[in-house]
Parts: structure tokens; C-alpha cells; sequence
């Protein structure tokens, strides 16, 4: 296996410029990006900083606080022979490399760009857009970061040798950095950086490796809702969990020893199992003899497991009403909306609103077995508290 995955990171690590000439948008290049930061260098030698740079110094340098970008630099006055090594952008009033700015969408930096990998899958920390070695002239390759479905950063590197066979590489690139899947800042780093041809290679390697990765991907999102399919069977296995047929057993070789794991009699219908583990808990139906029992409920009230269609505790109500089917009923007196179906009945999906900023989402459907299935998110302050997850 590991000869089979160093083949594979050696063919991927040929020369392969020509992936991006079918792009529409193109791979960042170092032109570009030195073009942009030497018009933000231009207007900040015409500009007076807003703070004072000399009491300002930083890991990254002295910073120059402007009302359009803070500039990092290796002196406490700009001049001709100061060099920039950073420049951030935090306004949205001001256009960043491709003309993408603070409070795009995700998508909006992903189409600026070239991009090998549209459904992002990777890991759950990480994914790769694209990876091009041309060594010994040059590399680049963009890679995305994150925490599950909550991208925290979109970076774009160029790697390029200096100029008539000097040593080293330069180490120039574009972070987007992102809140909510909407861009916070850019960071425009390394316009004095140099690198050895090993440190892109290692980079290069670890960037492949992550594009092999095909464990994680984004779940498809809509404004709309009418792009997406109703909650389905499929949506019942997550996090190493299937849901319809999840027993005791199961839930320990996913999730490890319970904290705790209790009988409860259930009357003259049996008994009930109930799991607790660190972020969720799982209740399940027996018979007198403890020898038979199916799941019963699934509640999640911490975050770190992901549900169906990847929800997390601490996701905002528009982050997830936007992977669900939505809005093809009508908004009722009483604080509910029929978003498809009909309640209680095969597939549907409704939403009810309180005046306190809270909400409760409710998406069923009937399994293959016959058993309906309801996935229940109730939201406080419009973030997501806690998930259940029951069959009958």
C-alpha cells in the first residue's frame, strides 16, 4: 500500500501545467499578485497611516494601518527601499486579487479561481483544489481548510524560481480567510519570501496527499432549496453511523465505551437501552428478554458528531436550512412553514418560528422498512442546539 501511494504522489507530481488551460479562470499567478500588492504599495506612499507604525511592530513586521489594507513592512517609514512582506484586506469596500472581497460567499472565491475539485472531498480538515509541479521552474496549489462543513481558509500559493537560475523559490500566495462560509479577510502574504526547491516539493507532497483523500466532501447548499432532494434513507448514514441499523454494538465500535449505559423498564413493552456518550446520547427499544431491540431516538447536544446532511450543534439556522429542501409551502399565522409534503406523512419537511429568535426544523420520511423516520433541530438564537433523530 504505501509503494502503491508513493507511485501514485509521483504521477501526480509530473509536470502538468496544462491542467488549467481548459479552466475558465486560471491558476493564480505571481504577476498578478505582485501587480495587485504594488497598486496597494502605490496608495499607501500617497496616504498618511492611521496609526503609528514605529510603536506598531508585529511577527509580520511594522504594520501600516490604512483605511483600505494594513501593510506589513521591515521599517517604520515606507520608502523605496521598504520591503512589504504582507498586505491585509478587512474592508469590504476594497477589492482583493480577483476582484473578490470581504463578505463574498465561498463560492464566489472557489469560481475566481481555477479548480480541480468542485465537490471539495478530502478530508474533513482539508481539501485540495489543484496542485501543479513544474520543477525545477516552478509549482503552485490551492488547498482549502476547514473544520467539517465550516471552511476557515482558501489559499492560493505560487511557487517560482528566482530569476536567472537564483537560489530558491519564492513563496507568494492569497489567504481568504472565512467566518460563516463568507470571507473575513485577505491576506496577501510572503511578496518577500523565498523557499528551497525541497520546502515546495515537501509542500507539493502533503498537498497530493490530501487530493488522494476522498473521505469528506461538501454538502450541496441552495437558497432556494428546489436544487436539492428531500431527506432520504441515504442521509441516515453519517459519521460512521447508519442510523436504521444502529445497535449497542455499533455505536461503541463508532464511538468508543459509553459514559454510561442504563436499563430502563419500559412497562409491559420491555425495556430500554440508553447509551450516553460525550456529545449525544441513544435510546433503543427491547423486548422483555433483552434479547431483541431496534433504535429508537438519537439526540445530539454537543458539538463534534455531524448529523444528517452534515449538521453540527453551533451551525447558524440559514447554514442548515440551505442543505435541506425548502420553501414550497406557505408561511402560516402561527409561526410555521410547510417546506414540503405533508406533516406527519411520507416525506416532508416544516419549519416553525418562535418570537424569541428560536426555531425548530422538522424533515421525515418513511424508511424501506416501513418504519417513519423524523429528523427534529431545535435553534436558539437561530444556532442549532441540539439534534433528534427517532424512528417508530
Amino acid at each position: 500500500m504505501k509503494k502503491l501511494l508513493c507511485l501514485l504522489l509521483a504521477l501526480m507530481l509530473c509536470p502538468a501545467l496544462t491542467w488549467a488551460e481548459d479552466s475558465a479562470a486560471g491558476m493564480l499567478t505571481l504577476q498578478e499578485l505582485s501587480d495587485w500588492a504594488e497598486g496597494c504599495i502605490q496608495r499607501a506612499y500617497a496616504a498618511e497611516p492611521l496609526n503609528v507604525p514605529g510603536e506598531s511592530l508585529t511577527a509580520d513586521g511594522y504594520e501600516f494601518i490604512f483605511d483600505f489594507a494594513t501593510l506589513y513592512a521591515d521599517t517604520p517609514t515606507l520608502s523605496v527601499d521598504t520591503a512589504v512582506s504582507a498586505i491585509v484586506v478587512t474592508s469590504d469596500e476594497e477589492a482583493g486579487p480577483r476582484d473578490v472581497r470581504v463578505g463574498d460567499a465561498l463560492a464566489s472565491v472557489l469560481n475566481a479561481y481555477y479548480n480541480e475539485n468542485g465537490a471539495l472531498l478530502g478530508t474533513r480538515e482539508a481539501a485540495t483544489l489543484y496542485a501543479v509541479n513544474q520543477l525545477p521552474e516552478g509549482a503552485a496549489w490551492a488547498q482549502v481548510q476547514r473544520d467539517g462543513q465550516r471552511v476557515q481558509t482558501v489559499q492560493y500559493a505560487v511557487h517560482n524560481q528566482l530569476p536567472a537560475g537564483g537560489e530558491g523559490y519564492t513563496d507568494q500566495g492569497v489567504i481568504y480567510t472565512l467566518a460563516e462560509n463568507h470571507v473575513a479577510a485577505i491576506r496577501v502574504y510572503g511578496l518577500n519570501s523565498r523557499v528551497s526547491q525541497d520546502e515546495v516539493s515537501s509542500v507539493l507532497y502533503d498537498v497530493m496527499l490530501t487530493a488522494l483523500a476522498e473521505d469528506y466532501a461538501m454538502v450541496p447548499t441552495s437558497y432556494t432549496g428546489a436544487e436539492l432532494t428531500m431527506l432520504g434513507e441515504a442521509d441516515l448514514v453519517f459519521s460512521g453511523l447508519d442510523f436504521l441499523h444502529l445497535t449497542p454494538d455499533t455505536a461503541i465500535a463508532a464511538l468508543g465505551e459509553p459514559m454510561s449505559d442504563l436499563w430502563v423498564e419500559n412497562g409491559e413493552e420491555g425495556y430500554l437501552r440508553v447509551q450516553r456518550f460525550a456529545s449525544c446520547e441513544m435510546t433503543y427499544l427491547f423486548n422483555q428478554a433483552r434479547t431483541e431491540g431496534e433504535i429508537y431516538m438519537l439526540h445530539i447536544s454537543a458539538d463534534g458528531l455531524e448529523g444528517p446532511r452534515a449538521v453540527r450543534v453551533g451551525d447558524t439556522f440559514s447554514s442548515v436550512y440551505n442543505r435541506l429542501r425548502n420553501g414550497e409551502g406557505a408561511y402560516q399565522e402561527d409561526g410555521t412553514e410547510m417546506l414540503y409534503g405533508t406533516l406527519g406523512e411520507g416525506s416532508f419537511g416544516q419549519a416553525t418560528y418562535g418570537a424569541d429568535a428560536s426555531a425548530i426544523l422538522r424533515y421525515g420520511l418513511t424508511a424501506s422498512d416501513g418504519r417513519q423516520v423524523v429528523l427534529q433541530m431545535n435553534f436558539t438564537l437561530m444556532e442549532l442546539s441540539e439534534i433528534m433523530l427517532y424512528a417508530q
